[in-house]
């Protein structure tokens, strides 16, 4: 099942700096169950929750300390999806 990590992405544009600077470099699980998710941002309200975009048509909440999210808006039956149609952004 695919889960959303964060961490920090050393590619292309780092190639100049030491690679010793990714060496530390470590990425953490923070939630799992998800269908292809294409975008998460966070409430800016204080409370520290994120917000999971899937493309199927789900918008997903995920509170602090959780790993699996909850629904916090589900339109899958309005959303046709699948290769690049649905929920893009």
């Amino acid at each position: 099942m695919p889960q959303l990590y964060v961490g920090v992405l050393c590619g292309l544009a780092v190639l100049s700096v030491s690679t010793s600077v990714c060496a530390g470099v470590q990425l953490q699980p923070v939630a799992t169950g998800l269908s292809k998710p294409l975008f998460v941002t966070n409430a800016r309200d204080g409370s520290n929750r994120l917000f999971i975009v899937e493309q199927a048509g789900r918008i997903l909440v995920l509170q602090p300390g959780a790993t699996t999210p909850t629904d916090f808006l589900d339109i899958t039956t309005n959303v046709l999806s699948g290769g690049e149609r649905g929920l893009l952004g």
